[in-house]
């Protein structure tokens, strides 16, 4: 469950036995908006597994693109060019009696009855948002409250210390978090004015100086065991969703790490299986707090998994998000970087029609270099090599 064939891990799980079963992947959201693949889902499946992805993800070039990396892509993947596509696709599938892997709850209500490795509903109450608490022991926490739209206005307006706002619920957009001082902004404010229209529920809390936040990643076998897989250190995010990460030898204190597999064995009790993180930091006064679950795969998973396996020569990884033109085949361009182990690429999608429109083209790579710095030099190499 934990990684396709012929990929070593940083911190080899326990294998888990498939044979018989073919998990059928159902990106969350992409039966719904057509993003797939870009949390690196294909990757953390058996080998064996069908993948439900668009086309912008499973072009030949794509694929070439991961196997020059190493990388073992699915062995079926059932393609889609609208979010009703992929929904028949999975009910398809479970009609076949395959097991669906969910990284987000579906809608669909014969999805929602079909055989899953974690139900919807245990998706939905463990990434709620207000159930952070029933996790988390609350010294960990941030002062913090749910709100409906119509109250966090009000609280904006009368309580001038900073706070983020965040939507409360488990859908893909409930990742993006606002910040009450970017609200004068008009791209903040137009992102809330839109979300509100989405999110009835929604969490604000106090704004924490954090010093670092990092992803920090674990993993429960089929036994219910839990394993810690690492972390990683978020890049700076200016649109208050994640952009990337960094791996190297600043890691989560002891304490916190604990504190977490603490609410990860409670998930696990609950029937919680496969991969999940915490988005957690340290304040500038040293004070610990854990602010977002995430119990899918998320963006920092694939990174922390394959880290030394594909760049373990290097002190320090950057993971981040490249854009090339549409219809350009990346790989030539990225040989050089790829065959001197510097860059490993996780995801690359070519602009397809969906039903938010046309995506664009996009990869999402990890480089290996000396240190932060020499890392961000090679990632602007590399996107100067790619042009946009």
């Amino acid at each position: 469950m934990f990684a396709h064939d012929g990929v070593v891990l940083a911190r080899p799980p326990d294998p888990v036995t498939t044979a018989g079963s073919r998990y059928l992947a159902g990106a969350g959201a992409a039966l719904y908006n057509g993003l797939d693949m870009i949390t690196g889902l294909h990757l953390t499946l058996p080998h064996q597994a069908s993948a439900i992805c668009s086309t912008g993800s499973s072009a030949d070039k794509s694929l070439r693109l991961l196997s020059r990396c190493g990388l073992k892509t699915p062995s079926d993947l059932r393609e889609f060019r609208s979010g009703a596509q992929a929904v028949q696709l999975a009910r398809d599938a479970a009609e076949r009696g395959e097991t669906l892997e969910f990284q987000f709850p579906p809608h669909d209500p014969r999805l929602r009855a079909a055989r899953a490795r974690v139900s919807p509903d245990l998706l939905a109450r463990l990434n709620d948002k207000t159930m952070l608490e029933t996790l988390v022991a609350p010294e960990y926490l941030p002062r913090r409250r749910v709100a409906t739209p119509a109250e966090v206005r009000r609280i904006v307006q009368q309580d001038r210390r900073p706070a983020v706002v965040k939507p409360a619920g488990v859908e893909v957009y409930s990742g993006i978090a606002i910040f009450t001082r970017r609200l004068q902004d008009r791209r903040h404010r137009a992102l809330f004015n839109q979300l509100e229209q989405v999110s009835e529920r929604w969490i604000v809390e106090e704004e924490v100086p954090f010093r670092t936040i990092w992803g920090i990643q674990f993993g429960v076998t089929e036994s219910g065991a839990v394993q810690y897989f690492g972390a990683s250190v978020h890049l700076p995010q200016p649109t208050s969703t994640w952009v990337g990460c960094v791996l190297d030898d600043d890691q989560p204190p002891a304490e916190l790490v604990e504190a977490l597999t603490v609410g990860v064995r409670k998930a696990s009790a609950l029937g919680y299986r496969g991969y999940c993180s915490f988005d957690a930091g340290i304040g500038r006064d040293g004070e610990l707090r854990v602010i977002d679950p995430n119990f899918r795969v998320s963006g920092a998973t694939t990174s922390v998994l394959h880290r030394s396996s594909l760049l373990g020569r290097h002190p320090c990884a950057m993971t981040t998000f490249f854009s090339l033109a549409p219809g350009v085949d990346a790989e030539p361009i990225l040989a050089p970087f790829i065959d001197r182990g510097q860059f490993v690429a996780f995801m690359h999608h070519d602009p397809a029609e969906t039903d938010n429109g046309p995506l664009p083209a996009t990869i999402v790579g990890m480089v290996g270099a000396s240190d932060r710095y020499a890392c961000g030099v090679l990632v602007a190499q590399i996107q100067r090599a790619l042009g946009s």
